[in-house]
């Protein structure tokens, strides 16, 4: 797979670098696992140019393939990698990089022929951040998992009641105290779980995620995440979700 085109380095690029860098755990536990589709990796060689390795094997550290533009056998250390991507069913997974030139770089002509010379589909794939609190995306995905478990106590530990209070307060520009906030907070927190107990619990299994970073502000983002379910039905949730001082990433609000 040759994809050598340059491209210019704005907040879409990296944020589509992000998620490849993000996700390659998902990667690595294919290729250990004895993934036999196409697979490769991205890096950048001694020219400077970033180059495709095919049909990777791992080697502790290590992947070891052959180059796409010329079958040559190489070995690239792992934190070298940029992208990866497989081809699954005829469908293109990762390959961020390649996503990114097409959707944002070519016209809708050039993204026809680049598709019939791709050969795969390319929809809105699917991003397999980790279930944690280490990311934003993460942190999605693991409240969504509490939420299919029905784990309250789950879901509340990926959530902070406190700063979606201060939030609010902001918002309506009033003064911001210890007592109202944590009065509020209270009730968010009262109100957020009679909702569960009377509407239920989302379910999030059997699907498919897209993830877009839509804002950014004072160690918060604003995620719209693109929920795939399998009878093909489509849903997209905005959340803003704050970095906290501990260092975790916390659900705060959904954004209608």
């Amino acid at each position: 797979m040759n994809n050598s085109a340059k491209i210019e380095e704005d907040n879409i690029y990296k944020y589509n670098l992000y998620k490849a860098e993000n996700t390659l755990w998902y990667f690595n536990d294919l290729i250990r696992s004895g993934f036999s589709g196409y697979n490769s990796v991205k890096f950048e060689n001694k020219e400077g140019v970033y180059v495709w390795l095919e049909n990777v094997k791992i080697e502790e550290n290590y992947y070891l393939g052959n180059l796409a533009e010329n079958g040559t056998t190489q070995k690239i250390i792992m934190n070298d990698i940029i992208d990866w991507m497989i081809i699954e069913n005829g469908r293109l997974i990762g390959g961020y990089t390649i996503r990114h030139y097409r959707d944002n770089i070519l016209d809708d002509e050039e993204k026809l022929n680049f598709d019939i010379d791709f050969g795969v589909v390319i929809d809105d794939g699917n991003d397999f951040f980790k279930p944690d609190l280490s990311t934003p995306e993460g942190a999605i995905v693991k409240i969504e998992n509490f939420y299919s478990a029905k784990d309250l106590q789950g879901i509340l530990s990926c959530k902070n009641f406190t700063k979606e209070a201060e939030n609010l307060l902001n918002e309506r520009n009033l003064l911001i105290t210890e007592d109202l906030v944590n009065e509020i907070a209270e009730t968010l927190k009262v109100t957020f779980i009679q909702d569960l107990k009377e509407n239920g619990y989302p379910y999030f299994k059997d699907i498919e995620r897209n993830f877009n970073l839509k804002e950014e502000k004072e160690n918060m983002q604003l995620i719209e995440e693109k929920v795939v379910y399998q009878d093909g039905s489509v849903t997209v949730n905005n959340l803003w979700v704050w970095h906290s001082k501990e260092g975790e990433w916390k659900i705060l609000n959904l954004v209608e």
